[in-house]
């Protein structure tokens, strides 16, 4: 990844690992999703990005992960983020997070804008959303 879009810290508590002490995997969706949202905020919210084109959702098609280095209970997760690869209807978003320099996580989600289409919830076209956000 590049210079990375946007970045959050996160600090990891008790609550949020396994009995073995480590970070239970599904909270790092957790971690990386609360990211995304964070960066919409320079915009209002996530749901005033969405309606701002009509939308009911930026919404999730696809995600995925990759975990390179245990998190423990304490540690100061830093999440960074970066926007690629604009298609018609979808664009990706792209993670690594770090505890002190050492990487722990790559992650991807596959976003499209969802609006309802024809009485049906649909991806739709996002040209003008990356003009927006991604100038």
């Amino acid at each position: 990844m590049n210079k990375p879009k946007h970045k959050c810290e996160i600090i990891i508590t008790f609550g949020d690992c396994d009995p073995a002490g480590i970070v239970f995997y599904p909270n790092f969706y957790r971690f990386i999703d609360r990211t995304f949202h964070d960066w919409l905020r320079q915009w209002g919210s996530h749901d005033a990005v969405a309606k701002r084109f009509d939308g009911l959702a930026l919404g999730l098609i696809d995600c995925g992960a990759q975990f390179h280095h245990v998190v423990r209970d304490g540690d100061i997760l830093e999440v960074e983020m970066q926007l690629s690869d604009w298609g018609r209807k979808t664009f990706k978003v792209e993670y690594q997070a770090f505890v002190r320099g050492t990487l722990c996580l790559t992650a991807f989600e596959v976003r499209g804008l969802f609006q309802v289409i024809k009485n049906k919830i649909r991806a739709a076209d996002i040209s003008s959303l990356k003009d927006f956000i991604a100038p």
